[in-house]
């Protein structure tokens, strides 16, 4: 991630894990295992890896993994939960830019990080996405694959219940993310093929804390989505009196579900993935 980053991660990285897993798994798996290498040889890199979440979980599935982090506390995070992984190396460095070596990798992921690129991608022609999607075809070997994990304007906001609590805020974010169209656009004008893109229904960022009805309410909760660190003071004052009142009504447990419906037609996240 970039100098451009609007998230407080030195403050909320302690706290980023409690409420934050990491999604598509067998997804990630399934597009690597279409490189002609068997992932038990692979190196892999995950760039803006945070608190190298999705490393721990593969760690024990390929050759080798790099994770790549901007922010020193997120960084360091990673390295206290890695420290046991001889696999793995860390390093901190600053997205769009890849500070490796022509073709040094045989996968590459990108999971969360592209809306952190610029400060506002639908007024501006995608620089900072062209930028990272050449260095990602110019680190990976041949046959190399790309998986880019992100969000879809109508995924931010329908895919999270507590996005109708904070409208400002998600139309704020959501200039920041790309669409999924200018992804798959890029990734061929970049010389990718077999470019194609997953959703994963049934999984959430928040992990099993997700549905807490009264998570808006906690710090630590707010902390594990960055939409959230755009909400002034009076907006967020005005969400946990409204947050407060529906739990002391009872009216909650409908809004959830009412919620819920439109997130398991859209989910929350989309998997856009390309070979070399």
């Amino acid at each position: 991630m970039n100098s451009s980053e609007y998230e407080k991660y030195h403050e909320t990285a302690a706290n980023y894990d409690q409420t934050r897993t990491p999604v598509g798994l067998e997804i990630v798996l399934g597009c690597f295992a279409g490189s002609p290498q068997p992932l038990s040889a692979q190196t892999i890199l995950d760039a803006g890896c945070g608190t190298g979440s999705y490393i721990k979980a593969l760690n024990d599935k390929f050759g080798y993994l790099h994770g790549l982090e901007f922010n020193e506390n997120m960084l360091s995070e990673a390295q206290k939960k890695l420290k046991e992984t001889p696999n793995v190396r860390l390093g901190l460095g600053e997205l769009p830019d890849i500070p490796y070596d022509e073709q040094s990798f045989h996968g590459l992921m990108f999971n969360q990080v592209v809306h952190h690129l610029g400060n506002d991608n639908s007024k501006e022609e995608f620089g900072p996405l062209r930028k990272l999607v050449q260095e990602a075809h110019r680190v990976l070997r041949p046959d190399g694959v790309v998986v880019l994990n992100t969000s879809s304007q109508r995924q931010l906001r329908d895919g999270f219940w507590w996005a109708d609590l904070i409208p400002e805020a998600v139309e704020s974010i959501a200039r920041r993310f790309p669409p999924i169209e200018k992804i798959e656009e890029v990734l061929q004008a970049t010389g990718f093929h077999s470019i194609g893109k997953i959703v994963p229904l049934h999984e959430v960022l928040q992990g099993q804390g997700y549905l807490d009805p009264q998570g808006p309410l906690k710090k630590t909760y707010r902390d594990g989505d960055s939409t959230w660190s755009l909400v002034s003071d009076e907006q967020l004052n005005a969400v946990l009196k409204r947050v407060r009142a529906m739990n002391e009504q009872g009216t909650m447990t409908t809004y959830l579900e009412q919620r819920e419906e439109l997130r398991r037609d859209v989910g929350q996240a989309t998997f856009v993935f390309g070979s070399k």
